[in-house]
């Protein structure tokens, strides 16, 4: 029997922010990129304008995270951008959510650590009464959002500029 890791999922606060930037660079350099000395503030320059319109949570090996700065470093991670519709005269306006950017540090997956970040980002959305959660998934990512829920949305056209 495999020995799994405790873990907390958190939603963002600054001291996250460099925690995130490793994980969008390993990602990047995993796809064939290249990590940018300049990424990590370019991140934070980003979450400073765009911090209102979304949420973000971060998973946590050892399962703890205290005080101002994370006493585990982060392995996973998931953020939503949240909409509200135009309102119009009888109708609520309504508010849904986009998740994107969930990945997992490839030495912690299959543990529950992608579900554990979802679970915690729809709970928020729940409590908030949003009316919907769509994302973009992966061939990779399917099964588990499928298991929380998701189905395949046929309705959506877009252009790509």
């Amino acid at each position: 029997m495999v020995e799994r890791a405790a873990y907390a999922c958190v939603e963002v606060r600054e001291a996250h922010l460099g925690d995130i930037a490793r994980m969008r660079t390993d990602w990047t350099v995993a796809q064939g990129g290249a990590p940018d000395p300049r990424f990590e503030q370019e991140l934070r320059d980003w979450w400073a304008r765009e911090s209102a319109h979304r949420r973000a949570w971060v998973a946590l090996a050892g399962g703890r995270d205290v005080g101002a700065e994370p006493a585990e470093p982060a392995v996973g991670m998931a953020n939503l951008m949240v909409f509200e519709r135009m309102p119009r005269p009888g109708r609520d306006a309504g508010r849904w959510a986009y998740v994107a950017n969930v990945w997992v540090d490839p030495a912690h997956r299959s543990r529950g650590v992608g579900r554990l970040l979802m679970t915690s980002a729809l709970d928020w959305c729940r409590d908030q009464g949003l009316v919907r959660v769509v994302l973009n998934p992966s061939e990779m990512s399917v099964p588990l959002y499928a298991s929380l829920g998701f189905r395949p949305a046929d309705d959506l056209m877009r252009v790509d500029l």
